[in-house]
């Protein structure tokens, strides 16, 4: 047998950036396709990093190495070709933990990742996956899901506590409990299934089947059978003319008869494997291991992650809440010419900002710390921001003093149940938030309840306003629990 391939990814229509990416070494009958998260660049680079790790270290690892990586009894059990890719999602995992590490502004990024390894000489594809993107086979006009999503809701499929018919209207049917780069190590996993010609094989994002039906893409493909271009051309159609509320990547496979015979090793009973997390003596050899690679990857990490202020951050919101919510400070002043003229005989161009000082809710708060550490807490700390007139309300408390750039004060307040509507003229100011007894959580998923010492503890934090009569600086600012007296 011999695979052919076409591959695409698009943006959608709601979202400005797309965080999805994919690679393809066709030489060696190689795919990916990777989901990032973090907002931003930053999921943007999580994902893009992780195909680029993938790809470079499958082309240039040894034998040896990958023992290494994965384990000499896993190596000894299916041979170092087939546990290549283990060790090369591995990597890219090891790859983004260092760098959130080594730029705490990238702390919370991460990427699923799913790969497909296609054996010509044994009729098998090999699939390996960590997350919710996914791998479908259609075979004879029927579609098979052929990875199960490491997600919440699955979770509670399988302990009896969620209907697989309750999975769309659950509200944390987003939420994934494995990624890459969320932790030290991942859990991949692993299966193996034989092929059969005209066998059809869609790799996918969640962007994918996260806005249209299984029946939908079995269709899809039916239609177009053969035209790989086509195929993952309408199904990227079908998905933004359904909302297009995410990214969405598909490669497109096919399994042709090549006219040799080979019988499938009957060893493969199509069963999932999980390569554990890796032990410390795995870890060490993982960084050895990327230092000499390191001069076949191309990755440069996203400026914003390298320098500017600690709120230019567009990860801290996923990471780093836990108490108060300080966001949406808006420019309200939006007068016709002849209002602004007016205005600007009295006292210059009036600008101002709307400042809502909330904080979530007890039930929620309860949810937060009820979640295990790691990646599933993370993303119910980055819906509650997302969601903050359903899961926050407003706290009072918070001192407020606002300071003309270089010059005195212009503003003393209190947060109270009522948001603060602050008039100033045009110009750039600095904003002084003070948090008696409360500190900022330094975004390194650490335990909320345990960890007291990840708590970096401020009284004051200073944000920069460039107030022009527009629409200004969007904010969101986290801090956790009190801390002590």
């Amino acid at each position: 047998m011999r695979i052919s391939s076409y591959a695409k990814t698009d943006t959608g229509i709601v979202r400005k950036e797309n965080q999805d990416a994919f690679g393809v070494n066709s030489d060696k009958d190689f795919f990916i396709v990777c989901d990032g998260m973090g907002g931003g660049a930053a999921g943007d680079f999580a994902s893009k990093c992780a195909v680029e790790v993938m790809l470079e270290s499958f082309d240039n690892m040894n034998a040896d190495q990958i023992r290494e990586i994965v384990g000499g009894s896993a190596v000894s059990s299916y041979g170092p070709e087939l546990m290549r890719p283990v060790a090369s999602i591995m990597l890219a995992n090891r790859m983004l933990h260092n760098l959130t590490i080594k730029y705490p502004k990238l702390s919370g990024m991460g990427t699923t990742g799913v790969a497909v390894k296609f054996d010509k000489e044994t009729n098998l594809l090999h699939i390996y996956h960590v997350g919710d993107s996914r791998v479908y086979r259609i075979r004879g006009g029927v579609i098979e899901l052929l990875t199960k999503d490491h997600s919440k809701v699955n979770e509670l499929i399988d302990e009896g506590k969620m209907r697989e018919d309750e999975i769309k209207t659950a509200e944390m049917q987003s939420m994934i409990t494995r990624a890459l780069g969320t932790g030290a190590s991942v859990k991949a996993d692993y299966k193996a299934v034989p092929v059969k010609a005209g066998d059809h094989y869609i790799m996918c994002s969640d962007g994918l089947n996260g806005e249209i039906e299984d029946f939908v893409i079995k269709g899809i493909v039916d239609i177009h059978k053969g035209n790989l271009a086509a195929v993952a051309n309408e199904l990227i159609i079908a998905a933004n003319n359904s909302g297009g509320r995410d990214n969405t990547t598909v490669i497109a496979l096919k399994i042709e008869d090549d006219g040799k015979m080979f019988e499938t090793p009957s060893l493969y009973a199509g069963a999932v494997v999980t390569f554990s997390d890796e032990s410390q003596s795995q870890s060490a050899a993982e960084d050895k291991i990327l230092a000499k690679l390191n001069r076949h990857f191309d990755i440069s990490v996203p400026k914003s992650a390298k320098d500017g202020d600690f709120f230019a951050n567009p990860l801290f919101a996923a990471v780093a809440v836990v108490a108060i919510v300080i966001g949406a400070i808006f420019a309200y002043s939006h007068f016709s010419d002849k209002e602004k003229k007016g205005l600007s005989a009295l006292a210059g161009n009036v600008s101002g900002i709307y400042l809502d000082v909330r904080t979530p809710k007890k039930e929620r708060m309860a949810q937060i710390l009820a979640e295990p550490q790691g990646f599933s807490r993370t993303v119910l700390l980055r819906d509650t921001v997302a969601d903050k007139d359903k899961y926050t309300e407003p706290i009072e408390g918070v001192n407020v003093k606002i300071d003309k750039r270089g010059g005195a004060n212009v503003f003393i307040g209190v947060s109270s149940s009522v948001p603060l509507e602050i008039k100033l003229p045009i110009g750039e100011y600095t904003m002084n938030l003070e948090y008696p007894h409360y500190g900022i959580l330094v975004p390194n998923n650490s335990n909320i309840e345990e960890d007291k010492r990840s708590y970096l503890v401020v009284n004051y934090v200073t944000l920069t306003l460039e107030l022009s009569g527009t629409l200004t600086n969007k904010t969101v600012i986290m801090v956790d629990e009190k801390v002590g007296e």
